[in-house]
């Protein structure tokens, strides 16, 4: 997952002499790529006006990358999607497993499973730097039929958000997160505070790339097996997105920790509902390309997460098609972190003397403290942790 970020007015997306040509008039700013030597794979526009020419559309379709088009909420509004393989028999078998009952609820189980376990995964992950988040709320028991799924999925909905509720109003009590159901949605589709903005957004960039994987191996994505079927609604998106929204949530939470994002990031609407400005976005953005580049073992190699979304979707596909039970492989890779709640504590307790003793600079010191206090996220190098234990 690599996006190339296009934003703001004034953007004009053309070619010259074989070359993409991106332009912002208003700050003069252009960007040239040759042929075949362009590093994105996918560009995203969530800008507010511009213009791009047939002969740059089919520049960019040719190099085999996507254009995702956002609206002013930033959610997803379109995607660009190479042509698609034909595939009647696959689809015709994916119609038949939604009519039948019983493969339907046993391939929403597997859906439901896998997420209700990543969930949990990134629970117990978090827990060592959060002592406040109870994951043993959380259980994948009794998933046998679909109604018990039903009620298993939305007791872990509330679990998870409840936990993560603690988590962002302990990074952000400025930004009053309260939930992801608003007044006016039993979805936020639009944004009522920051925290909402920032997992819109990038709730918006993974379907993206759900929608391309669905196209890439054929399947319909309107034929869902956990979400309602509705028109003009692509519910097996929303079904497969289930499997990696824990990966933007983290993204998010790795973001707040950081604490370099500032309400000035964001933009207020005239209905009262935020959305991220450029500089917001381009901090998420890179926060989700680290995450979706990172590697987890997969059929005994290392595979980046955009890769293993892929073949997930792959073989979900194949075993519609074999008539064979849906089984997802999602390794969960363990935080790499090292400030862990006692190692916090640890830090904050080391007097002047202890200080010395351990052979740690002052300055470093008192700024580790200082960032612990302000509740930033903090390195600690291994020498540090050798010497503090």
């Amino acid at each position: 997952m690599n996006p190339l970020l296009i934003t703001g007015w004034g953007n004009s997306i053309t070619i010259d002499k074989r070359r993409l040509i991106i332009t912002n008039k208003p700050e003069a700013k252009t960007q040239i790529f040759y042929p075949h030597q362009i590093p994105y794979d996918s560009i995203i526009i969530d800008g507010h006006s511009g213009n791009i020419s047939f002969d740059a559309i089919r520049w960019i379709i040719k190099h085999d990358m996507v254009i995702s088009t956002l609206n002013w909420n930033g959610q997803l509004l379109s995607v660009t999607l190479p042509k698609e393989p034909v595939s009647a028999r696959l689809r015709f078998k994916q119609y038949e497993a939604y009519t039948d009952s019983r493969r339907r609820s046993a391939i929403g189980a597997s859906i439901i499973k896998e997420k209700v376990k990543q969930s949990i995964n990134l629970l117990n992950e978090l827990s060592n730097y959060y002592p406040e988040i109870d994951a043993e709320k959380l259980n994948v028991e009794h998933l046998n039929n679909y109604k018990s799924l039903l009620t298993v999925e939305g007791n872990e909905a509330i679990a998870y958000w409840d936990n993560l509720r603690m988590i962002f109003n302990k990074l952000y009590p400025e930004f009053n997160f309260t939930g992801r159901n608003g007044r006016r949605h039993s979805w936020n589709m639009n944004a009522s505070d920051e925290v909402n903005a920032l997992l819109n957004y990038g709730y918006g960039l993974l379907e993206s790339e759900i929608r391309r994987d669905i196209s890439a191996v054929g399947l319909d994505n309107a034929i869902s097996f956990v979400h309602e079927l509705k028109d003009s609604r692509s519910s097996l998106v929303y079904d497969l997105q289930e499997l990696f929204r824990w990966l933007c949530d983290l993204s998010v939470i790795q973001l707040l920790e950081e604490k370099k994002i500032k309400k000035s990031d964001f933009i207020v609407t005239e209905s009262y509902c935020l959305r991220l400005r450029e500089s917001g976005a381009k901090m998420l953005l890179e926060k989700m390309r680290i995450n979706f580049n990172s590697t987890a073992e997969f059929k005994g190699k290392n595979y980046s997460y955009a890769n293993i979304l892929y073949e997930n979707i792959a073989n979900f596909a194949k075993s519609i098609l074999n008539d064979a039970p849906a089984e997802f492989n999602i390794h969960f890779v363990e935080l790499r972190r090292y400030d862990t709640e006692s190692m916090r504590e640890k830090i904050l307790n080391i007097t002047p003397e202890e200080q010395r003793r351990l052979g740690l600079r002052r300055n470093t010191l008192w700024y580790q403290k200082k960032h612990i206090r302000e509740g930033r996220k903090i390195k600690i190098y291994r020498k540090v942790r050798d010497k503090i234990g």
